[in-house]
């Protein structure tokens, strides 16, 4: 098999290590390249087995190096891993399309011992190897030829796979994503399951730039390749987050809800006057603020109405409740959301 590494571009580069490492088994894969990645291209995580029934998941990061005409020197790569110093990882590893110089790899050898991490290089014949293996991704990335997509699903790798709907990030750029989410993914590593997560981003360029259908088509993708669909609604106006609830619905996929405290539509009156008698202007709020009609009869409603429905989303938890009665739904806030959620997951170690 001869490569040439002048048909692909660096940021097709990056897309092909993070396919290989998939296939070694790693997940929560999230390609950060562009300006102010701060020397992370990839991040990823790897679960090994230290001794039976005793897990250890690995913090990685991965820099991509497609250089064909030039060699990697000392000075780029202390420059990058002076910028990894900030990150709490376990290892850093360097992928190359050529092989180091004799006097960067003792430079490497020498200064190992200075880093709280481990420092790896896959040079060419690491890569030319792995493509070998998988004839597949040289199709793919070197032929043009389409591939499978669910051969690619991380999904089998772990043993629960997540996708995050919920508020998308402020600014559009790889590998961005919400103080929520990082958290969760953090917090979730020191659980018994290996759990990988799905976090929509917007398809685009580096910049500012978004491709519509590509950010649909990644998250339809995503979502479907998914067990269970974890949803936080923390304001309002949240309509593509049920776009993402609806489509899981429709997949019959696994769904549980965390609804933020404060979209809680407020009642300024209590629910009963008295131990024996039901409050007519609690129902009349509820008629007007949250349903948007003219009705103060508390009829069946009584019985139904929970705090979950006391927001803009009533008719879809009430949806869901009655068309797939085992989606989990919970009250929460923003400081305590993380916590929930890891709770929620801990009953599938059960």
């Amino acid at each position: 098999m001869t490569v040439n590494w002048d048909k692909i571009s660096p940021e097709r580069f990056e897309q092909l290590c993070s396919d290989i490492m998939r296939s070694e088994g790693f997940y929560n894969i999230r390609r950060m390249g562009g300006s102010g990645d701060r020397g992370r291209d990839i991040t990823a995580q790897k679960q090994t087995q230290l001794f039976f029934g005793s897990k250890e998941t690995q913090n990685w990061i991965i820099q991509c190096k497609r250089l064909v005409k030039t060699n990697l020197s000392i000075d780029d790569l202390s420059s990058e891993l002076n910028k990894v110093r900030m990150h709490k990882i376990d290892y850093y590893l360097v992928i190359l399309s050529n092989t180091l110089k004799p006097n960067v790899v003792d430079w490497i050898n020498g200064i190992r011992k200075d880093f709280p991490f481990k420092i790896l290089v896959n040079d060419i014949d690491w890569l030319e190897s792995q493509l070998k293996r998988e004839p597949s991704l040289y199709k793919f990335y070197f032929e043009n030829e389409e591939r499978n997509e669910q051969i690619y699903s991380i999904k089998n790798s772990t043993d629960l796979q997540i996708y995050t709907a919920g508020k998308m990030p402020s600014v559009a750029l790889r590998g961005e994503i919400t103080k929520w989410r990082y958290d969760l993914e953090v917090d979730s590593s020191k659980l018994k399951n290996k759990i990988g997560f799905y976090h929509p981003e917007f398809a685009g360029c580096d910049h500012t730039g978004i491709y519509l259908s590509e950010t649909v088509q990644s998250d339809f993708r995503m979502i479907s390749q998914s067990n269970l669909l974890i949803a936080y609604l923390e304001d309002k106006q949240q309509f593509g987050t049920i776009t993402e609830i609806m489509i899981a619905y429709s997949m019959n996929k696994q769904i549980a809800i965390f609804i933020d405290e404060s979209i809680k539509t407020e009642i300024t009156v209590p629910e009963m006057e008295n131990e024996n008698s039901v409050n007519s202007e609690y129902y009349e709020q509820v008629y007007d603020k949250v349903f948007k009609t003219n009705h103060s009869c508390p009829c069946d409603l009584m019985n139904e109405l929970k705090p979950i429905h006391l927001n803009e989303y009533w008719f879809m938890i009430e949806f869901l409740s009655i068309r797939q009665p085992d989606t989990f739904i919970k009250m929460t806030n923003s400081a305590n959301v993380t916590k929930d959620i890891i709770e929620y997951l801990e009953e599938f170690e059960k």
